[in-house]
């Protein structure tokens, strides 16, 4: 009979219901001070709390299921708590979104910069714990380890899907900037928070870059998946992320210089912040490992040729690729 102490998942659950409690007074509070009095912040407010509500009750409730021997078996390992996961991470999504909004008045102020601490980190925290719930789940019930098949099933592999991740939150934060204060839908904004034309082509950029980085980000995923075919295709696939890194990191590099400056759109302390200097984090990243691959396998043709080592230089090199992209 499963309990919380052979439930894989109840630390996520416990350290899941800290963080919607911790969020949740951050959020009340939040609501109570904040400037943004329009009827369609105030309804966004009430939503954010009713969401919030509903989140912390859930996973109270699954806490105290698990602690119970005669009850967990209602919960864990079932498709009650599959579908309570489900809930959570879809409703705690529209919670990170509306706080993180700046017309919204709650974990960030018109400028764009976080003015509540806790609210802002702890519903990220959520999130990412509700990700490993979710992970969690799915390894339990057909055991498909996700993180595993990502680090084991192909070299860097981890690193292009979080980059592809982060991709998507620069585009998305680019993209609400640019609506919030440069299109037609910034209803609610004082005169002041009007942007600039400057600001909103740097808007522009910050959603060019961040679809870039998604799409070429799961291109590459898919390929490195996918192609186990001969050693020429392998060695052309290498290239091809060696040059898509560099060029991940070209684009990134001007992204943080113009997105992240005194007038760019993430300047203060945002999603845009955070998730372009990640997205510059992860392509150096990829970039250094492919680097660091492309000279062991220049190595390994200089040694062959020098009949130092058992392996011929061709041979090396088509080993060492292989190895690089698997």
């Amino acid at each position: 009979m499963p309990s919380a102490s052979t439930s894989p998942r109840f630390g996520y659950w416990v350290a899941f219901f800290i963080l919607a409690a911790i969020t949740l007074g951050a959020l009340i509070e939040a609501r109570a001070h904040t400037e943004r009095l329009s009827p369609a912040a105030q309804t966004n407010q009430n939503y954010a709390v009713a969401c919030c509500v509903l989140l912390f009750l859930l996973s109270m409730i699954v806490v105290f299921l698990h602690t119970r021997p005669l009850l967990s078996i209602v919960i864990v390992g079932t498709k009650i708590e599959g579908g309570i996961i489900f809930v959570l991470l879809t409703f705690w999504s529209a919670l990170v979104a509306i706080v993180s909004d700046t017309r919204h008045g709650l974990a960030t102020d018109s400028s764009g910069s976080i003015s509540n601490g806790n609210l802002y980190y702890f519903s990220w925290a959520g999130l990412a714990m509700g990700v490993a719930l979710v992970l969690s789940f799915i390894k339990s019930i057909w055991g498909f380890d996700v993180t595993a098949e990502l680090r084991n099933r192909a070299k860097r592999l981890q690193y292009w899907a979080c980059l592809g991740i982060l991709g998507l939150i620069q585009m998305g934060s680019s993209a609400r900037l640019f609506d919030n204060h440069c299109g037609r839908n910034n209803h609610g904004l004082g005169e002041g928070e009007i942007a600039s034309i400057k600001f909103c082509r740097r808007c522009q950029l910050g959603i060019v870059l961040g679809i870039f980085s998604a799409v070429g980000s799961m291109a590459m995923l898919g390929l490195k998946i996918g192609v186990t075919s001969s050693d020429k295709v392998l060695r052309l696939l290498f290239t091809a992320e060696l040059v898509m890194s560099w060029v991940m990191v070209t684009m990134q590099a001007v992204g943080v210089a113009f997105l992240t400056s005194e007038e760019g759109p993430g300047a203060p302390l945002n999603n845009l912040f955070y998730s372009s200097w990640g997205s510059l984090g992860s392509s150096l990243v990829l970039a250094a490992s492919c680097i660091e691959d492309w000279s062991a396998a220049g190595m390994a043709v200089k040694a062959g040729r020098r009949g130092r080592d058992t392996v011929s230089g061709e041979e090396g090199e088509t080993l060492l690729f292989r190895e690089g992209l698997t």
